[in-house]
């Protein structure tokens, strides 16, 4: 991809420096917030800038995976973010220290500066504030409402120039998605069956493990890429991910769809059902 992604966001941040509106960037459709954040990037060179980020990227698999980070370097999503410079493996990295905690509650917040990120991440954390520690749950709203209201002070307008660029949901961007949406690109004619399908499997998955949850809300977003099962990284072993995202691209390449991408959540699922049923069937000795 050669850095597509990042060039975006790049020049996002040197229209911030500039003082221009970053919407003025063609394909920059994150909220205003992230925008000054990539401000850091943009102070460099873009290329030099590019390989930073690269170079960051490789140190939080490391950070992560200690010496086993190797074995996910062939995983599909950690090949295109590398070769993209996308920000997923940072928004998986903030997840991970999401809890019942006000650091939480703050990386909860920092989260929703990529809605479709979020709807994979945040889930399964609402969910839980929600029964074990509603106050985190308030802070997280808080800190929120407080991370995407404050740019309205000097930039009244910001939400409405968001909202005019973000592309529109159709059955074309559903059908790109790497869940079950994918599933329209061949049989348009589903929507409704496919729509009451992908609820049920995010209700059902919330109230899971949050492995499980997130498998289930890949499957049933209607937003987003194929390079989005990125929030699957770890979420089962990388002998059977990284193969699994091998095929799943060579076979969306043979069939010119996405569907192939929905091999990733459904292994997943697959490794925690049945990691499941053995634990149950163990007797203690």
């Amino acid at each position: 991809m050669g850095g597509w992604d990042f060039s975006i966001l790049w020049h996002a941040g040197q229209a911030v420096l500039a003082g221009q509106n970053p919407y003025c960037v063609l394909f920059f459709y994150y909220p205003l917030p992230f925008a000054y954040a990539l401000v850091v990037f943009a102070v460099l060179p873009e290329q030099v800038s590019f390989w930073t980020w690269v170079a960051v990227n490789v140190a939080l698999l490391i950070v992560v995976f200690r010496r086993r980070f190797w074995h996910w370097l062939l995983f599909v999503p950690v090949l295109h973010m590398l070769s993209s410079g996308n920000f997923d493996l940072l928004w998986w990295t903030m997840e991970r220290g999401v809890g019942r905690h006000w650091r939480g509650a703050f990386l909860g917040a920092l989260l929703t500066l990529k809605p479709q990120a979020a709807f994979l991440l945040l889930p399964w954390h609402l969910y839980d504030w929600l029964r074990h520690d509603r106050s985190v749950l308030v802070r997280w709203a808080i800190l929120t409402i407080l991370l995407w209201a404050t740019p309205l002070l000097w930039q009244p307008n910001w939400v409405m120039d968001w909202i005019s660029v973000v592309p529109r949901l159709t059955q074309f961007t559903f059908s790109n998605s790497p869940g079950l949406f994918s599933l329209l690109k061949a049989w348009p004619q589903l929507r409704i069956p496919v729509a009451m399908g992908a609820l049920a499997v995010f209700v059902w998955g919330i109230r899971q493990s949050k492995e499980i949850a997130r498998a289930g809300a890949v499957l049933a977003s209607p937003i987003g890429l194929f390079y989005q099962t990125l929030a699957l990284l770890a979420c089962a072993p990388a002998w059977l991910l990284v193969p699994v995202s091998i095929i799943a691209a060579a076979l969306t390449v043979a069939t010119q769809t996405f569907i192939p991408f929905t091999l990733i959540p459904l292994a997943v699922l697959a490794w925690h059902l049945r990691a499941r049923r053995v634990h149950r069937t163990v007797v203690p000795t």
